[in-house]
Formats: structure tokens, C-alpha cells, sequence
């Protein structure tokens, strides 16, 4: 006679319906009328299809391993499938089991797949659940395509999320780590924006070592921006540790002159709380800043790198008693000789037979008096205002009197001798600059500087950077307030790397020179 048909619902997220023989030892097969064998220990082979289902469903790999013709093939592979798929629920239903013939030893149930993935997709599909039976017992006969038919010998599942969010990135694509460049970073995510995206995920076959070997399902990730930034991280990383070092106020800004984009900004712990001093304050440039006169007189036809001026220790020019350090005195020099020894009687009388205008207008020409807007960044550049007098032209002339640079001004200084022309600034690649103008350097200025500036490290007051090879630059020890202090400052560039050195209130440049040879150390 016909027994009961039962439905087997499995708990912990597995549900399989197999049709099987209730109780007794008669196995009737509904749908063939045949009578199967009478075993009084086999368990039927429905009942064993659930349980290997279920034990799967409840992660115990081992359970229903050992309802398998190969326990410990199977427990690898169902290990390994549960733990790349552990994030997912699994649930099965099984198909009915089909007539067996008289004698048969060997039935295939159609099993219906869900994986249901973190967030809710599911994965779909229909495999088979083939049982043998082995002597007194129905076992599964284990291949790995009873867990998913795509999968082969030393294969199981693994499901992965790929991320969506973009992402900030430092100029050689990785991502910026926690704490970098502090000066800017803030800054810089309010300018990026929201990076949020969608993440996708994706389930494969993957071998034994996990490397995906064929895509089941998949959801591509919907990718927010990704912002690059243009610090080296590098070159940031030796500019902080070359101001840390000092204890008062440094800074370091350097821009790469080829392209203008920044590469570092960094200041020491003695400036925090003053705001991004290296960006937006001004001081006196000092010497620094014969630079500009340099070019302002050359621009103008007044002199070159080989006119001979007067570098006495001290002057009256005009109004203004000039002195140079220690009242040193060379004589009657070529321009770049008295350039490379920071001679300031030799500037200031350069200086105050300029016209009123021809200060500002050089200042221009190396980005002084710009104001950019650089996306990430809120930078000041200088100020360099007209003078009538020659009093004025004359403290004008070497970066004293109303002449106010910051250093980030004077790194794009820098990087216009490098470069030969104006480069225009930039700390997001994405986001382009707007405001000042490329200017080129006029006919024989940038050459001129260059060399001038070369003898500054060669045989100047920076010769501590000669060392280095190929480093060009300016010193400048800058009086300020009541005159008893002064800024150290070196600005320069090395091949394709710009910058300038500030330490407040430092005494002299060589306190510059020396975080300038720190900096070039470190990297």
C-alpha cells in the first residue's frame, strides 16, 4: 500500500520539500507503483538528501560531509564554501524523489538553490543531489557540483563586496593615509565633496588558494569621485620632518614648476593655531626678494648678470643708511657677484633708480601679486605696492619697508625661474585653478637668474646646499617689527622641485639653510 507523503521544512535558513516514505520498511515510490527492496536499516535516500541540505544550511560541514561517498573531499569544500559565503543565508528545496526501479541502486533529486547576500540579492540556482546506495546506506555522491554546478574539482564559493566609495588619493594613487599633511587635508575633503558611492559585490568559483576563477553573479559598484591630491607623499613627509625639528615657527611649501602642482606643505607644531601660516601670512622677504629687483633691472635694461655695481659695507642712498651683514664690503663687483653675497648696498641702489612701478610689475611676472583661486587651499601670494620715493624703492629693493611676501609666494618665486614662466598652482588634479596668469620670464631674465642663482649655492651664502648638487636659490634674512628680529628665509629649486623655507623670527637664513638641508635630505 501507499504511505504518507511528508514535507521536510529545515530550519536556520534552509527549506528543502522532498517527497519520501513516511515510517516502515516498505519503500513505495508514488509515482511508479514499484516496490522497492525491503531494508530494515537503510534510511531512505530523501531523508538523507534532507539532512545533508539541512547540515549544510547549518554550517556543519563535517555532518554532511559524512552523508557523502567522499567525507573529506566534501568537508573541504563546504568548509571553504561557508566561510566565502558567511555573510549569505543558504536555503534549499529539494525536488521529489523519482520512481527507483526494482534493483536500482542510485536516485537524483533536483535541488533549487537560494544564497540570499548581505543586503538582500539573492543567487539562484538548480543543481542535483545524486545518492548512491553504498551496502546498507544511501549516501550522496560527492562532487562539488552539488553545491553549485559551475564549480570543479578543489572549488567552492566566495562571495566579495567591492567597494563604491571614491576615495582621496595622494599624486601615485594610493590613498591618503590618516594625519597627512594636517595643513592642507581638512581643507582639501571640503573641496573634494561627498565621494560617497554604491558598493557592488560578487559571487565566484574560487579555487583552493581563493583566486576567483569564474564570475557567478554580479553587481557592479556605482563609484563615487576620486579625488587626487598632488602632494608627495615623499616630500611631504621630509618638509614636516625638517620643521619639526626647529623650535620656532617654520614652514615649508614646494611646488613642482613644470606642472604647478603643489607638493608639499608642512609646519611645525611651534605654528599651530596660527592658522596655515605657510599659505596665507605675510612677512618681510628680505634679500629673498632681490629676486624680483634683480629681474626688474635686467627686464628693464638697467643692468645685467655682469654690470659692475658698488658693494660697499654701508650706504646713504637717498634718505636710507644701508648696511650689509657685518658691514662687509667687495668692492666694485659683476651684479651676480654682489647677487651671491647678498650684497644690500648693491640692491638698494639698483632699487631706487627704478621707476616707481617697476617692483610691482617684475613682482608680477613670478606670480606676487596673484591672487589665485586653487581649489582645497586658501593661499595669499604678496604684496608689492608702487614707490614713489626713492626711500622707499630703495627698502623696497631688498625686501624690507612695505614689501610682504608669504611663502608660498615666494615657492611659486621659485618655480617661475625654474620653470621660465608662471606656473599655475594646483593641489586637487580634478579641480582646476582660477585666477592669476601664466607670465613668461622675458628674454634673458630666467638664464641670468638661474646662473646668479646657482652662484648663491656654488660660491654664495648658501654654499652649506652645495652638497646636494644642482640646488639654486636666494637667502634672505628679513628684519621686522623694531628691527631687533628677523626671519630666516631660502628659496630655491632642485630640477623639477620648488620651494621656500621660512623659520620666524629664526636670527638669520641660515636657520632657513639649514631646514633646506634637512628637507633635501630626507627623501
Amino acid at each position: 500500500m501507499r504511505e504518507k507523503t511528508k514535507r521536510w521544512v529545515l530550519a536556520c535558513g534552509a527549506l528543502a520539500t522532498v517527497s519520501i516514505v513516511g515510517a516502515g520498511v516498505a519503500l513505495v515510490w508514488p509515482d511508479s507503483g514499484a516496490t522497492a527492496p525491503t531494508r530494515s536499516a537503510v534510511k531512505p535516500p530523501g531523508s538523507v538528501a534532507s539532512e545533508f541540505v539541512s547540515a549544510i544550511a547549518t554550517g556543519d560541514a563535517a555532518g554532511a560531509a559524512g552523508l557523502t561517498d567522499a567525507a573529506q573531499a566534501a568537508a573541504e569544500a563546504i568548509t571553504r564554501t561557508r566561510a566565502g559565503m558567511a555573510q549569505s543565508r543558504f536555503h534549499a528545496r529539494l525536488g521529489q524523489v523519482p520512481p527507483i526501479a526494482d534493483g536500482a541502486n542510485e536516485v537524483a533529486l533536483d535541488a533549487d538553490v537560494t544564497w540570499t547576500l548581505p543586503g538582500g540579492a539573492p543567487l539562484e540556482y538548480r543543481t542535483k543531489v545524486v545518492l548512491r546506495l553504498a551496502g546498507e546506506q544511501w549516501k550522496v555522491r560527492w562532487t562539488p557540483a552539488v553545491l553549485h554546478p559551475a564549480l570543479g574539482e578543489g572549488q567552492s564559493l566566495a562571495y566579495t563586496s567591492t567597494p563604491g566609495d571614491g576615495a582621496l588619493l595622494d599624486r601615485d594613487g594610493n590613498p591618503v593615509p590618516p594625519g597627512f599633511a594636517p595643513v592642507v587635508m581638512n581643507s582639501v575633503t571640503t573641496a573634494a565633496g561627498d565621494l560617497t558611492g554604491t558598493p557592488g559585490w560578487r559571487v565566484a568559483a574560487v579555487d583552493a588558494a581563493g583566486t576567483p576563477v569564474t564570475v557567478l553573479q554580479e553587481q557592479k559598484a556605482q563609484v563615487g569621485r576620486t579625488v587626487t591630491v598632488t602632494l608627495d607623499p615623499a616630500k611631504q613627509r621630509a618638509a614636516q620632518a625638517a620643521v619639526d625639528q626647529v623650535g620656532e615657527q617654520a614652514v615649508v611649501v614646494a611646488l613642482q614648476p613644470s606642472t604647478g602642482e603643489v607638493l608639499a606643505v608642512a609646519q611645525n607644531a611651534a605654528a599651530s593655531g596660527q592658522g596655515p601660516i605657510a599659505l596665507t601670512n605675510y612677512f618681510e622677504p628680505g634679500s629673498t626678494f632681490k629676486v624680483v629687483t634683480a629681474a626688474a633691472a635686467i627686464s628693464g635694461g638697467t643692468a645685467n648678470a655682469d654690470t659692475p655695481v658698488d658693494c660697499p659695507g654701508k650706504a646713504t642712498i637717498g634718505t636710507r643708511q644701508i648696511t650689509n651683514e657685518d658691514q662687509f664690503a667687495l668692492g666694485t663687483v659683476p651684479l651676480h657677484r654682489a647677487f651671491a653675497a647678498s650684497c644690500n648696498t648693491s640692491f638698494s641702489k639698483l632699487a631706487a633708480d627704478l621707476p616707481a612701478d617697476a617692483l610691482p610689475r617684475a613682482a608680477a611676472m613670478f606670480g606676487l601679486t596673484a591672487d589665485y583661486r586653487i581649489a582645497g587651499i586658501t593661499t595669499n601670494t604678496g604684496k608689492v605696492p608702487p614707490a614713489e620715493s626713492i626711500p622707499e624703492r630703495v627698502e623696497n629693493g631688498i625686501g624690507q619697508g612695505v614689501v610682504q611676501t608669504t611663502p608660498f609666494g615666494m615657492a611659486l618665486l621659485a618655480a617661475t625661474v625654474a620653470k621660465g614662466s608662471t606656473p599655475v598652482p594646483r593641489l586637487i588634479r580634478e579641480i582646476e585653478t582660477t585666477g592669476g596668469a601664466t607670465s613668461a620670464l622675458p628674454g634673458g631674465v630666467a638664464t641670468a637668474l638661474r646662473s646668479m642663482m646657482g652662484e648663491v649655492v656654488t660660491s654664495g651664502t648658501a654654499r652649506q646646499l652645495a652638497r646636494f648638487g644642482g640646488v639654486r636659490g636666494k637667502t634672505g634674512t628679513a628684519q621686522f617689527g623694531d628691527g631687533s628680529g628677523a626671519h630666516g628665509w631660502f628659496v630655491g629649486y632642485q630640477g623639477d622641485l620648488a620651494f621656500a623655507v621660512l623659520v620666524v623670527d629664526g636670527g638669520s637664513s641660515k636657520a632657513a639653510v639649514a631646514v633646506t638641508a634637512n628637507f633635501l635630505s630626507g627623501f
